[in-house]
Formats: C-alpha cells, sequence, structure tokens
C-alpha cells in the first residue's frame, strides 16, 4: 500500500460517478481493457468488489461508498493545488470544465458560452450535468462540478454567488391561441385553461408555483414533463398554456409558433446566478471561467 498508484484513484471514482467501465474509460481517454485491468487491481487492493453489475450498470458496494468520499476529496485537494501553482493560460490550457445546469438552462447558456470559449480558449471543454438541487452544494464541495448556473434560491448562505440578470415569468400559448385570446390571458382563462407544468428536481422554479398558491389561484393540469425542452411542439399544436421565464419563452418563439403573454397574477421576479464553492475562489483557471460567464451571460 506504501507504493499505491494515484492513478488508481482516478480510475476508482471515475467509475464510481459513471457506472460503467466503457464510460469511464472514454472519460479518462483510456481503453476500456486498461480500465477493467485497473479494477482488478482495485478489488485485489481493497479485498473488495468494490463495484458490482446490476443490470446495466456497476453498482458500488458499501466498502466503495466510503471509499468514494475520502478518494474524491484527496483528488479535489491534489488538483487544486496542482493548478493554483500554475498561471493559467486559455490560450493554450486543455481541460474540461463541469457546469451543472437544467435543460432550460443549456439551451439558453450554452450557445453564447461556446462561442466564447471557442474564441478565447480554443482546447477547454465543456461537460453540463443535471444535477438535483439539492445536491449542488455537495457536488460543488466535492469537485465534482466547478459551478452551477440558474435560479436556485436554495443554495443561498451555502455557496459563492454573482447575479447575471433578473427575470421574470410569461405564459408562453401557441400563436393560433393567442389570436383567439385577441392577445392577453384574463384572469379567469388562465385558472380555466389546460396547463402544462414542468417538474424537475434540477430545476429551481418552483416560486411561481408557491406564489400562485399564496393568492389563492390553482389552475387545470393537463400535462406534466420533466423536460423543458418538450414544451414548444407541444403548446405550438394545442391550447397548452406554460409559466417560463421571459428570455427563454423568448427563444420558444423565434424558433416555434409559440407567443409569450403577460401572467394575470402577481408573480415575484428572480435573480439567475452563478454558483461556485468558496474553497475554489483562489484556482486561477475557475476564476478566469467564473468571469467570462458573468460577462457573457451578465449581457444577455
Amino acid at each position: 500500500m506504501e507504493q499505491f498508484d494515484l492513478n488508481l484513484v482516478r480510475i476508482f471514482t471515475t467509475l464510481y460517478e459513471t457506472g460503467s467501465a466503457t464510460l469511464a474509460a472514454e472519460r479518462l481517454e483510456l481503453t476500456q481493457p486498461t480500465v477493467s485491468y485497473r479494477l482488478a487491481r482495485l478489488r485485489e487492493v481493497f479485498s473488495d468488489p468494490l463495484f458490482v453489475r446490476d443490470q446495466r450498470s456497476l453498482k458500488p458496494t458499501p466498502r466503495a461508498e466510503a471509499l468514494y468520499r475520502k478518494f474524491r476529496e484527496a483528488l479535489a485537494t491534489i488538483g487544486e493545488a496542482v493548478e493554483e501553482t500554475h498561471r493559467f493560460d486559455p490560450l493554450t490550457a486543455r481541460r474540461t470544465f463541469n457546469l451543472a445546469m437544467s435543460d432550460i438552462g443549456s439551451m439558453y447558456f450554452l450557445p453564447p458560452l461556446e462561442a466564447e470559449l471557442r474564441r478565447r480558449a480554443p482546447e477547454i471543454a465543456l461537460e453540463v450535468r443535471q444535477v438535483p438541487v439539492p445536491e449542488i452544494v455537495e457536488q460543488l464541495a466535492a469537485s465534482k462540478i466547478d459551478a452551477a448556473l440558474g435560479n436556485l434560491p436554495t443554495l443561498r448562505g451555502h455557496t459563492r454567488s454573482v447575479p447575471l440578470f433578473r427575470e421574470h415569468y410569461v405564459c408562453l400559448v401557441g400563436r393560433a391561441h393567442a389570436e383567439r385570446l385577441g392577445g392577453r390571458m384574463p384572469l379567469e382563462t388562465f385558472r380555466d385553461a389546460r396547463h402544462i407544468v414542468v417538474s424537475s428536481s434540477y430545476s429551481g422554479h418552483q416560486l411561481a408555483e408557491d406564489a400562485l398558491a399564496d393568492q389563492g389561484i390553482t389552475r387545470r393540469i393537463a400535462l406534466r414533463t420533466p423536460y423543458y425542452s418538450s414544451l414548444p411542439l407541444l403548446i405550438a399544436q394545442s391550447d397548452l398554456v406554460a409559466l417560463l421565464p421571459s428570455r427563454v419563452a423568448a427563444t420558444f418563439a423565434a424558433q416555434c409558433a409559440v407567443v409569450p403573454l403577460p401572467v394575470p397574477a402577481q408573480l415575484p421576479g428572480f435573480e439567475v446566478k452563478l454558483h461556485w464553492h468558496p474553497r475554489h475562489e483562489s484556482n486561477p483557471a475557475l476564476n478566469w471561467l467564473f468571469g467570462r460567464i458573468e460577462a457573457v451571460l451578465g449581457a444577455l
């Protein structure tokens, strides 16, 4: 154990996070036989199977669960120590930044971010992950993700953050439906309409639902879906109504036969923020990333 190979730790944590030798090999840019060989070595070192196959994925054993927490923290500490001693040059740096955002965030944030990185940091890659909101702080602390973007009020007090822009909600309806309504949505029509609601653990948009409930406004929920990306075509071809942030609604309206209308109720606005963990504040690469995200998305 005195000459334990730290590369085995990286193999172990990647297997844990992906649940697949194939996906781990792809992420680490290794061959699958190499990953399988090193997994066998890990099993020998710890006298434990560590991962057992369950249908299509590898499930960690209790020993692996305990090891992962310690290994992930150790790798994060080592990575930060190395990065903090190096000057970060975005033009030549080769690395991957991991960002947490919902599918609605990916649709709105990624095009300008990708264009900015392509211009300023051509060898930098982005990996976007959908992380349940209750797990974001833990994943930031463990360096599983570098930053989280969105309307995430429950993170207040647990992360460092910077506001990117303020937002408000609108009703999104099909163009033909909007014409029948005369371009406005009265409150009674809003109450009686068939609503489509996105129920997702990756999004922080419960705010609108809570505000409606506080005002005693009930709605007829005709459809629930976990995907914001499914909304435009569903709404364009029906009389369904959705509550959405105005910028996203405008993006959908530019792509499909849908129209944003004012909400006939008082709903609070909200801030879309960039969140990161305090332990990363002296990391030059992440500081550069945070600065570019703030500059690009703050201008939207």
